[in-house]
């Protein structure tokens, strides 16, 4: 999943142009009891779109990320304020034990190997220290998305499926798994990320949300698909012709509407059996 995650890399420029914020109410929240001074990790930080909004809270934060490109864009977003950097995947990166108050990742966590990046952050937090994953989920059941997920099945046929759910669903779905924080992240990021024995590392995760609605035109519609990896992955024969169909699409259906949840789970570190 790494190498497909670099893809990134060659469009950080767009990628941060494009892609949503995090909602500072979301990140309040989600900082709730952090201290002035706590060490802070986040895990994929990407552009910075959560980096920035850590930084100039007073903690002292470290990002990771496998992508130069990135990386840059992200040093710039955070100006002058203290953010140590490490250009590796966090798998590789060398961590202190117990040396974290929080680990955050925002749309970024599904790129880490979950045999090691689980373990990892349970190893690397502090008793009772913070895991905060933050994304964004919106309901895919509407008439218009059923045609747009057609469309993709048609250049992406034995890709992995997405099944169309209500927001209701997700969070049910969520409900149903939050005593073990990896399960509830495989199910709303549509991939398998859960691993055994997370459970026992964190205790039950909490959920919040935070909604926007959205009305798009088929142009700014591409303009966030050509950020994402599935469409980085495709040829430019099968590009061309994903973009006319959704231009011919949200055209005829006078733009796409939806609302838009910015969604945070935390769970807390566990000390560790003996």
């Amino acid at each position: 999943m790494t190498e497909r995650g670099l893809l990134f890399d060659t469009i950080a420029e767009d990628y941060d142009r494009v892609r949503p914020t995090y909602p500072a109410a979301l990140v309040d929240r989600a900082c709730a009891g952090l201290a002035g001074g706590a060490r802070v990790l986040e895990v994929g930080c990407g552009t910075g779109k959560l980096t920035r909004e850590l930084a100039g809270r007073g903690f002292r934060l470290e990002a990771v990320d496998p992508g130069a490109a990135m990386i840059d864009v992200a040093t710039r977003a955070v100006g002058d304020e203290p953010v140590q950097f490490h250009l590796r995947r966090f798998e590789d990166v060398d961590l202190p034990d117990a040396g974290f108050d929080a680990v955050f990742s925002a749309t970024a966590f599904h790129w880490v190997d979950p045999a090691v990046g689980w373990a990892k952050v349970a190893r690397v937090l502090r008793p009772g220290g913070t895991f905060a994953l933050l994304t964004h989920v919106a309901d895919s059941t509407g008439p218009l998305d059923r045609e747009l997920q057609a469309a993709w099945r048609e250049v992406r046929p034995h890709a992995e499926g997405w099944a169309p759910r209500t927001m209701a669903e997700m969070l049910e779905g969520v409900a149903e798994r939050r005593d073990d924080i990896s399960e509830v992240w495989s199910w709303l990021c549509h991939h398998e990320l859960a691993a055994p024995g997370v459970g026992d590392r964190f205790d039950a995760a909490e959920i919040d949300t935070d909604a926007r609605d959205i009305v798009e035109t088929a142009d700014e519609v591409i303009e966030h698909v050509r950020t994402t990896s599935s469409f980085l992955a495709l040829d430019p024969e099968q590009q061309q012709w994903l973009e006319r169909r959704h231009r011919d699409l949200i055209g005829a259906a006078g733009g796409y509407r939806n609302t838009i949840h910015a969604v945070l789970v935390t769970a807390r570190a566990v000390p560790a059996g003996p």
